[in-house]
């Protein structure tokens, strides 16, 4: 028993939503109108072109906003794409800024000139090692 009013309950809580929905001055109007003859069909099917017609133009309307979006997006992309890249903002390691020269020892020094004697591939790694070690 229980079950079955929980069930009711549910059931009236998933269809008011969908009831609350409509505009109720639009329904009564198309309501009215379908009563009327005036649109040369029985009520059924003047009903139910009223409400296919309202379903195409609120289709039409989200896939022209859909649209409008993608195509703000695309521009966007294009306007992004004529920006010229930003310039790098890193620093060479093994090499310091002018006017910097880091003290280093004479091991230090003399390991810094050793990397010169090493593979070309292997002499940043070299440099940068030898430059960790200063304070």
């Amino acid at each position: 028993m229980k079950k079955l009013i929980v069930l009711a309950i549910l059931g009236l809580a998933t269809a008011l939503p969908a009831l609350a929905q409509r505009d109720p001055d639009t329904y009564e109007h198309d309501r009215r109108y379908c009563a009327s003859g005036r649109s040369g069909v029985d009520f059924n099917t003047c009903m139910w072109r009223v409400q296919r017609d309202r379903e195409e133009r609120y289709e039409r309307r989200e896939q022209r906003a859909y649209e409008r979006e993608q195509r703000r997006d695309y521009e966007r992309r294009e306007r992004w794409a004529e920006q010229p890249p930003p310039p790098p903002v890193y620093r060479q390691w093994d090499t310091p800024p002018p006017g910097e020269q880091p003290r280093l020892s004479d091991m230090q020094q003399r390991a810094l000139d050793n990397c010169n004697l090493l593979a070309p591939r292997d002499q940043p790694r070299c440099r940068a090692t030898v430059m960790s070690t200063v304070r």
